[in-house]
């Protein structure tokens, strides 16, 4: 009991520390980070960079620096830690066939969507998720929770200009590589909050970008070469985006998050379409209309009703790969 009284004390110190403030502003910047990997990506396609090829070698990068840390944090396992559940190897693939998936859906939606509308449709994510939870519990929603599903569906279709451009001059292909990002995203956040559990977040998230590495090595065995490789400027292009764009904000997040809470993560981590949105605009020239500036704060805020009602499970914000 005296443990239990101590800990909400240890927590309020925290939320007002320097450290939870330095947290804070590491998601911000992993926030920022993603918005700009997405317009650099957007200017390497304009460029006739091949999307699928960057996402091979922006998950080959991840997987480097991932391992690396593994590595480095490696000690002499004691008796405990060797008796730990085995990597669930099931779990892992899923989560790791998942993240390529999420990816190669966010890259083609960026070459065909302006980079703003490509990262909004992502944040339908954690909309799936509570949908996925809600079917598999077969629980019935409570009437917050279909109110936050209606709201965010709501926004991606003002994101989308459904209520104002006719059906023939939607990007139905870019739609649907947007909406394919949302639901591996939610497929990753929850094969992955399985793993991690089972087996710890670094480990988890190091195997799991080693299976999709290794899915778009095969990919590549089929294709030959990257052309990247032929063209450096995009090569370069590419590995800008593997750290610079992915890996450093991926554990900036991670950081971020173990000090400031995953609830606060996510929340702070919807500011990615803002950020991209304004880089978008400066940099690549793409704008963002009234009503698809509507939509954005509608879906952003009913993600968060989301995050924060009873029915949600965790998120992708929730794996910390530092663990």
């Amino acid at each position: 009991m005296k443990e239990h009284n101590e800990h909400p004390g240890r927590l309020g110190q925290l939320r007002g520390s320097p450290l939870r403030q330095t947290g804070m502003l590491a998601v911000v910047l992993a926030a920022a980070l993603w918005g700009l990997g997405g317009t650099f990506a957007g200017k390497l396609f304009a460029q006739g960079a091949d999307p699928l090829e960057a996402v091979a070698v922006r998950t080959w990068i991840t997987l480097a620096g991932l391992a690396a840390l593994l590595l480095a944090r490696r000690s002499p396992p004691t008796s405990a830690q060797r008796e730990r559940i085995p990597v669930p190897w099931r779990l892992v693939v899923g989560f790791g066939l998942s993240i390529s998936v999420a990816n190669a859906g966010l890259f083609l939606a960026i070459q065909r969507l302006p980079v703003a509308v490509a990262l909004v449709l992502q944040n339908l994510a954690p909309a799936l998720v509570v949908l996925s939870v809600l079917v598999s519990t077969r629980r019935a929603p409570s009437a917050r929770v279909i109110a936050g599903l209606v709201a965010a569906l709501a926004g991606v279709a003002c994101v989308v200009e459904l209520p104002t451009t006719s059906l023939g001059k939607i990007d139905l292909p870019g739609l649907g590589f947007g909406l394919l990002t949302a639901a591996g995203i939610a497929a990753f956040s929850c094969f992955g909050s399985h793993a991690t559990r089972a087996c710890g977040a670094l480990t988890a998230n190091t195997w799991a970008f080693v299976v999709a590495s290794g899915a778009w090595l095969l990919f590549q065995s089929y294709r030959g070469m990257p052309e990247l490789f032929h063209r450096p400027v995009l090569l370069v292009g590419a590995f800008v985006i593997g750290v610079f764009g992915t890996l450093v904000p991926f554990l900036l997040y991670a950081w971020g998050t173990a000090r400031v809470g995953a609830q606060a993560g996510a929340v702070t981590i919807s500011l990615e379409p803002l950020f991209g949105a304004v880089l978008a605009w400066a940099w690549l020239g793409q704008t963002i209309t009234l009503v698809q500036t509507a939509g954005a704060a509608v879906l952003v805020t009913a993600v968060v009703f989301l995050q924060r009602s009873d029915g949600s499970k965790p998120t992708p914000a929730q794996h910390n790969p530092t663990d």
